[in-house]
């Protein structure tokens, strides 16, 4: 996925802004592959929604000028310019098929485009389609930002509809009984290990772990801090990845949540969140297989994660990310699995499901949404679906793995490896649907901080935080 390099904690700790009369802070981008453009398809029209909810957009026949809010024009590495190159084919596919039709792309900063979309709305600014991220949709739909797609989407073949359905990133744009985005993709983490590492440990490479108690036993045999070289590497660091990553998938394992949907409310100090505190604790100062390092202020995920694992410092791998397929390859820790191919074969590198009872990691990607404001909704409506044809999304370079259920019956995602991936993303799952994710992920973060670096105790520093956080957010 195109991975942009900033920290986290910092961003959401400096994007305080007031939208509608809605508070609005530590707006975050979400994660992170685009195409010449393919044959024509017919695209139906969308139905004309109530006034209440959309603005009345023009005819298509009248033709006109439909804004597409994206960043990649604005990035200058190579992933930018793989994007730029798609987009600019979309556009051109889209124009050529819409007569009297024109694009305008609109560039904004990929960590401001979900704050600008509401601070624009408040402004009165239009905008057509835009990027937005799905850690924000209660956010978005509490400052009222996108409009609901459902009156579209119902129009749609039911089988073109559970082909995109499926992923946590589109469950995670359902809120308050509302579709106001759809993943562009899938970005999902799992569990990756050096298969040489556990047959010098006598541990059996082909057979997948399932709990977190094997996961620790493994780290045990396999630790060799003298030479750098730990037995579960994870990232504890300042940033969400923290929370998303690794706090997550382990409350989510220990059986509970750490919010309460129904209550509005952080649940921090959950049974299920105290146990995982505690065993992420452990790793580090009890049974010290994982590097006291991974929480330093400035531990970088990328390196904790990938750079160890594919540089042979690491038995297991936690919250290694899809993204990071290409870089095992480079390794050459596999065979034909970058890009994609039915030859597909691991070598030194292997990836497992999250074990635990849930399964579980974060999943998430890029979704489209239409502004709230948006003067040509129809228009931007069939540019979302000039985007979402199966050769544009099979060729768009920052998706990551593929949106569409159907993609993964081709030859290329036959091999066991990839079908490793999707067990992943169909387990994954989205982050707490509350308006204010980026303060409860700023506050998890400050927690876990305090309690590793300074060994403080683990349910008293989870409820000064919890009360921090519900005295400001509860119910809202």
């Amino acid at each position: 996925m195109g991975k942009v390099k900033v920290s986290r904690r910092q961003f959401l700790q400096t994007m305080g802004v007031a939208a509608s009369g809605v508070a609005v802070s530590g707006i975050l981008a979400a994660c992170q592959v685009p195409a010449p453009p393919p044959q024509a398809a017919n695209v139906t029209s969308a139905p004309t929604q109530e006034s209440t909810t959309a603005p009345t957009s023009a005819p298509a026949a009248a033709g006109g000028t439909v804004k597409w809010a994206e960043f990649y024009s604005l990035l200058t590495d190579a992933s930018g310019k793989l994007n730029q190159d798609w987009i600019a084919g979309v556009v051109k596919q889209f124009e050529d098929e819409n007569a009297g039709w024109k694009v305008e792309r609109e560039a904004i900063k990929w960590d401001q485009i979900d704050q600008k979309a509401i601070l624009d709305l408040t402004a009165g600014v239009d905008h057509d389609l835009m990027f937005s991220s799905p850690q924000l949709m209660a956010k978005h739909l509490k400052a009222d930002t996108y409009l609901d797609l459902t009156p579209w989407i119902e129009k749609m073949p039911k089988a073109e509809q559970d082909d995109l359905n499926w992923s946590p990133g589109w469950k995670s744009a359902t809120v308050g009984g509302k579709q106001i985005g759809i993943a562009t993709g899938v970005h999902t983490r799992t569990l990756a290990y050096n298969r040489d590492i556990f047959k010098a440990a006598d541990l059996d490479p082909d057979k997948p772990l399932t709990t977190l108690d094997e996961m620790v036993e493994v780290a045990k045999k396999t630790t060799k801090a003298d030479q750098d070289i730990w037995g579960l590497g994870m990232f504890l660091g300042n940033s969400r990845a923290t929370i998303e990553l690794y706090y997550a998938p382990i409350v989510w394992s220990f059986g509970g949540d750490f919010y309460d949907s129904a209550a509005q409310k952080a649940t921090l100090t959950g049974d299920a969140s105290i146990k995982a505190v505690q065993w992420i604790y452990d790793l580090v100062h009890t049974h010290q297989v994982t590097p006291p390092y991974s929480f330093a202020s400035d531990a970088d995920y990328n390196n904790l994660i990938m750079t160890a694992f594919t540089g042979g410092k690491l038995a297991q791998s936690m919250g290694y990310g899809s993204y990071w397929i290409g870089a095992m390859q480079e390794k050459n820790m596999t065979t034909g699995c970058f890009p994609a191919t039915a030859e597909c074969k691991v070598g030194t590198g292997g990836v497992m499901v999250q074990p635990g009872a849930a399964r579980a990691q974060f999943t998430n990607a890029w979704c489209l949404s239409i502004h709230k404001l948006s003067k040509n909704s129809d228009a931007a409506w069939k540019l979302l679906q000039t985007i979402f044809k199966p050769e544009n999304l099979r060729t768009y370079p920052d998706a990551g793995l593929p949106a569409r259920l159907s993609a993964w019956e081709s030859p290329e995602y036959s091999s066991d490896f990839y079908k490793i991936w999707l067990d992943a993303a169909k387990n994954g799952r989205p982050m707490p649907p509350t308006p204010y994710y980026p303060e409860l992920a700023d506050t998890m973060s400050a927690a876990m901080q305090e309690i590793l670096s300074k060994k403080s105790d683990i349910p008293g520093t989870l409820k000064k935080f919890e009360d921090e956080w519900n005295s400001k957010y509860s119910g809202q």
